[in-house]
């Protein structure tokens, strides 16, 4: 390391040693024997260390220290004296001098102190870079950062929250909840939630907001710090404006899935954003739909989505157990509590302790199972099996179900309290029929998967193939679609699977819902109402069944594009997709 040392010193005997001890390779050392001489070469460069004597001819060394603290202060100062006074000390340390040696100087302690002042002069200059750096990151990222001490006083700001919580310089040291009280009842929690969970922890919340008659929608996260300078705890508040991708996202319309779940069609769009309002509430969510429609990848998407998604998620299948299994299941058990239980065992609910627990087909639960699961919803309290210490638990419970709990709370079969109790939000899954278009996506999503566990290159599906799988009801859904599409891929010889690679009994059951695959029917002059159907073609000769079908495979299915092509309209598109039986 390149240093400059200034040495000031009247004795020559005392300089000379000094610059000796001093002389290293790359250090520049500059000596004077005056005030008037130390003070011209301080105006003339930055020295790292200055060395005086505390007696000068015509002045003293703590002016010199004066003038150094005052004009360089990243300059460290020792001073040499053959009069030690305590009074004249303490002042020296006081005014900032680094050391104070008593002379004649002992060549080996005056090389120990001054690398000492050199190391720690090193030490700061790393910490000036590094701040710097930091300072440079903290002013430069598009999120605003806000820093906090323990009461929730803003410590510091970046120039991203000084303009998007409309905060000034004059903020500093002031409340938050005084300077943002617009957003701070929304921010509270979340601040809160930050200090419970301890250091190192981040809590996420998405706020949505009006704002001067404007939607504004921020993802917010909170994380704990210690602070070794006051000993006390401070949080580091982040906060980013994703107004504006939501609407780009609203507008569009085109978000292709959703954390494992797939498709573009508009009842999918709704269910990713029934997830996405969802993810900073914990409010008890059931999931419906028929078997196979994907309740445990919407499950799973409203833990990854959520402010618990660090810790687990854990899913258990009621209708899998019977109920003496199933209670020790969901709530453990203690040694002895049964035969064979010969070691206490952790519940799910336990094991979910801070995450999310999934219930699938909580319509299979026992009338004496509904009594205790309702008490744990109630209360977030349980019991081990064969104990009766109470296990306190913060989860969020997830249900799903393919019956109509309301007909069985009807029939008797199930509660009324614990109904209500679970369906403080409904997410309903619609059948594959009822969302076709989906279909070419889901395809190419398995086709990946496959390729890449079976180490396959099959590129697609033929046409006939496509034809054949978009005509079919799919009455188990998604799950008969992957299972079928895992038959082809294992049996097929080709690039693009065709329809023998398809299970025999899904091409019979496909061929029994209608006259051949592949075959044209004659295209009908009325809706499926008897109205006629209008389009830009006269009645009775617009795009047939072959037609349609080619330009729905050429768009890959997209029905505004096949309908531009068809010089038909979408309604009109739609009727005749209806009619056909597309």
């Amino acid at each position: 390391m390149s240093a400059n040392i200034l040495v000031v010193d009247d004795d020559c005997s005392t300089s000379e040693m000094v610059v000796h001890v001093m002389s290293r390779p790359g250090y520049d050392i500059t000596a004077a024997d005056s005030l008037q001489q130390a003070m011209e070469a301080l105006q003339q460069r930055n020295y790292d260390l200055v060395i005086s004597d505390l007696l000068l001819p015509d002045g003293s060394g703590l002016q010199l220290l004066t003038e150094v603290r005052k004009n360089h202060p990243r300059t460290h100062t020792i001073l040499l004296t053959g009069f030690p006074d305590v009074a004249t000390v303490q002042s020296a340390l006081r005014a900032g001098a680094f050391d104070y040696l008593i002379k004649p100087v002992i060549p080996s302690k005056l090389a120990h102190i001054a690398d000492l002042a050199m190391e720690h002069r090193r030490f700061e200059q790393e910490r000036e870079m590094l701040r710097n750096r930091l300072e440079a990151v903290f002013q430069g990222v598009d999120d605003a950062i806000i820093a906090l001490d323990h009461t929730w006083c803003i410590i510091q700001i970046n120039h991203a929250a000084a303009q998007l919580l409309r905060l000034s310089p004059s903020s500093i040291n002031q409340p938050l909840q005084d300077q943002v009280a617009w957003i701070f009842p929304m921010l509270e929690p979340l601040l809160q939630q930050a200090r419970q969970r301890g250091e190192g922890n981040r809590t996420v919340r998405r706020i949505v907001m009006d704002d001067d008659g404007k939607e504004k929608i921020l993802s917010c996260t909170a994380s704990l710090f210690h602070d070794p300078l006051h000993n006390s705890y401070g949080v580091i508040l982040i906060v980013r404006d994703e107004s504006r991708l939501a609407m780009l996202e609203r507008e569009t319309k085109t978000r292709q899935g959703w954390h494992g779940l797939v498709g573009s069609s508009q009842p999918m769009q709704e269910i990713y954003t029934l997830i996405e309002q969802l993810a900073e509430f914990n409010s008890t969510v059931l999931i419906t739909g028929e078997t196979g429609t994907g309740k445990e990848l919407v499950a799973r998407s409203l833990h990854t989505t959520s402010t618990r998604h660090h810790r687990s998620f854990v899913a258990v299948n009621c209708g899998a157990l019977p109920d003496g299994l199933l209670e020790s299941e969901l709530f453990g058990h203690v040694r002895g509590a049964f035969t064979n239980a010969i070691r206490d065992k952790p519940g799910r609910f336990k094991l979910a302790d801070g995450g999310t627990i999934f219930l699938d087909e909580i319509g299979d639960l026992s009338l004496a199972m509904q009594v205790r699961l309702l008490r744990v919803l109630q209360e977030q309290v349980f019991e081990a099996v064969g104990d009766n210490r109470p296990i306190h638990v913060d989860v969020r419970v997830v249900t799903a179900t393919h019956q109509n709990l309301l007909k069985l709370v009807h029939d008797g079969l199930f509660r009324e309290d614990l109904y209500y109790r679970i369906k403080v939000v409904e997410v309903h899954l619609p059948p594959l029929r009822e969302h076709r278009t989906d279909l070419p996506m889901l395809v190419d999503h398995f086709l990946t998967r496959f390729n890449t566990r079976m180490n396959r290159s099959v590129k697609g599906v033929s046409g006939e193939v496509m034809a054949a799988l978009m005509e079919y009801d799919w009455p188990g859904n998604i799950r008969e679609l992957e299972h079928t599409l895992e038959h082809a891929m294992v049996v097929a010889q080709k690039p693009l699977l065709i329809l023998l690679d398809l299970p025999n009994d899904f091409r019979v059951r496909a061929a029994a819902a209608r006259p051949t695959l592949g075959q044209s029917v004659a295209t009908p002059t009325a809706d499926h109402r008897g109205r006629p159907l209008r389009s830009g073609h006269p009645a009775g000769t617009g795009p047939d069944r072959e037609a349609i079908l080619a330009a729905l495979e050429a768009s890959r299915w997209q029905i505004q594009a096949t309908a531009t092509e068809l010089g038909i309209s979408r309604s009109t598109l739609w009727r005749r997709m209806k009619s056909m039986g597309l």
